[in-house]
């Protein structure tokens, strides 16, 4: 049991839960993503109509929402859960909606829109390098490798390899990457991003452009 102190200048009560009671919040939650708008959101009764067709990969899918613009959205299976990880990104009503896989230990499930996950097709890869080290490291030159989408994984599009990467405000993507090989000959790898985030160089978050800015606003009054 939590043990409490009544004592005026304490510290607060600390706790530390045993092993058995993460892995049981774990096992709950281990087919869930944590889904954000950027931007105004769309009724809720017509984003969950919406959601539950595009994303019909089989089960039942639930939506809770956990703030204004935030969403948990849990599903009967990791499949179901990595396909819509996969095929984004996606957007509903035109409006961008990030999605990513809870992971234990996330101190806030709010995203945090200095920096963001986003989608780059890498073209033209040596097969020597078309493994999931090889092209973390090349991803690496764009931002911060997270994940990877199935059909790469499992080698059955060699043609271009999708991966998500995390970006900050002030990243430069590059359209193409040099990779100096084994013989130290160079080769260019060819970036393309499906979706190009907005960015507000006046308070360095994703989500709205520096004319739109809330902090510009402000200093003008």
């Amino acid at each position: 049991m939590a043990s409490s102190s009544t004592q005026v200048g304490v510290c607060d009560s600390v706790v530390t839960p045993p092993t058995k009671i993460f892995a049981e919040g774990e096992g709950l939650w281990k087919n869930v993503v944590v889904a954000q708008f950027i931007g105004q959101t769309p009724n809720f009764s017509l984003f969950q109509r919406l959601v539950r067709v595009m994303w019909n990969f089989g089960g039942e899918l639930e939506i809770s929402p956990t703030g204004s613009n935030l969403f948990i959205i849990q599903f009967t299976s990791l499949d179901a859960r990595d396909r819509v990880l996969e095929q984004g990104p996606w957007h509903i009503q035109n409006k961008p909606l990030i999605v990513r896989k809870w992971e234990p230990s996330m101190s806030s499930l709010d995203f945090d829109l200095a920096k963001i996950p986003i989608w780059i097709h890498l073209r033209n890869v040596p097969l020597e390098l078309f493994t999931r080290s090889g092209l973390s490291y090349i991803a690496s030159a764009v931002g911060i490798p997270l994940y990877m989408d199935r059909i790469t994984t499992s080698y059955q599009r060699l043609a271009y390899a999708k991966v998500c990467v995390e970006i900050e405000v002030s990243s430069k993507i590059p359209s193409s990457i040099e990779v100096r090989m084994k013989d130290g000959s160079p080769i260019s790898i060819s970036v393309e991003v499906p979706w190009h985030p907005q960015r507000c160089t006046n308070c360095s978050l994703f989500g709205h452009s520096p004319n739109t800015c809330q902090r510009k606003s402000s200093y003008n009054h």
